[in-house]
């Protein structure tokens, strides 16, 4: 790919290579590292801007690279994010590029530096728009809601979703997909960082979005990583607001809350937010006096 780097079949076949050895296989991209084989991805991405196939490539080789924890610190280094958030808005209909680059930046965005680049590089917004261009596509609707799970970690980043709307196109993909348990839990996982910030809290509720948070808890007793986000979104939603609170006790979340500690009695995240969530909700009267 270094030799022959303006050839544009040898840097699609060399990015959908190293895709290919990064997937699922941690020395593999240890090693791409160190041989320095991540910057001619990024080169090929940006030497090659309008060639659909490299910007595909190029991002599903990322995300691959990006599982392991340094190497989401070099691809910054290299500037591999902006290559990647200009292939989504250059190619806003194509779903493999949608998809793979909504993949690249949750896995990039697992690291908090890397989440004030993304907002800074203006990446949030193309996620969004992903996830409203294709709200058919269950591949981009459960990466996008990872991402924003991933990216909403940070205080400012879960403004800034806000103001990008992305709290109802969250709700949207959990109305729209109800049988779907990955969108299911990251939706739940999205909702509950971006649910930190307490206009946020207002705006969920607002948008009826403490609905689908219940429905998914009840539809899925089963699935603890479920169970678990949505008992900590309502914690977190529930905290010091007490409209929010009469909401979730009259879509009856006390008896899910309690159902799921019941059933998961050793995961303590479950107990925890459980706990202090219903200490809330027993306190507070359904209706105003």
């Amino acid at each position: 790919m270094k030799n022959f780097s303006y050839y544009e079949n040898i840097q699609i076949k060399g990015c959908g290579a190293l895709w290919d050895i990064a997937f699922s296989n941690n020395e593999n991209q240890i090693e791409i590292r160190n041989l320095k084989g991540i910057e001619p991805i990024i080169k090929s991405m940006n030497n090659f801007l309008n060639n659909q196939d490299i910007q595909i490539n190029g991002c599903g080789a990322l995300w691959n690279i990006a599982v392991n924890d340094e190497n989401k610190i070099e691809i910054r280094n290299l500037k591999g994010i902006e290559p990647i958030i200009k292939a989504m808005n250059n190619f806003p209909n194509n779903q493999d590029i949608q998809k793979e680059g909504c993949w690249a930046l949750l896995n990039i965005a697992v690291n908090d530096e890397n989440q004030i680049e993304i907002r800074n590089l203006k990446g949030i917004k193309p996620i969004i728009k992903a996830m409203n261009n294709f709200p058919n596509n269950q591949d981009i609707q459960k990466e996008g809601c990872w991402a924003l799970l991933n990216i909403a970690v940070n205080d400012e980043n879960q403004i800034e979703i806000r103001n990008l709307k992305g709290i109802e196109t969250i709700i949207k993909s959990m109305n729209n997909f109800p049988n779907n348990q990955d969108i299911q839990e990251k939706g739940c996982g999205a909702l509950l960082n971006i649910a930190i910030n307490n206009e946020n809290q207002i705006e969920i509720r607002n948008l009826n979005g403490i609905e689908p948070i219940i429905k998914s808890m009840n539809n899925f007793p089963n699935n603890q990583d479920i169970q678990e986000k949505g008992c900590w979104a309502l914690n977190n939603i529930s905290f010091n607001n007490k409209e929010n609170q009469r909401e979730i006790k009259r879509l009856n979340g006390i008896e899910l809350i309690k159902k799921a500690m019941k059933n998961f009695p050793f995961n303590q995240d479950i107990q925890e937010k459980g706990k202090r969530t219903l200490e809330r909700l027993e306190k507070i009267n359904l209706f105003y006096f």
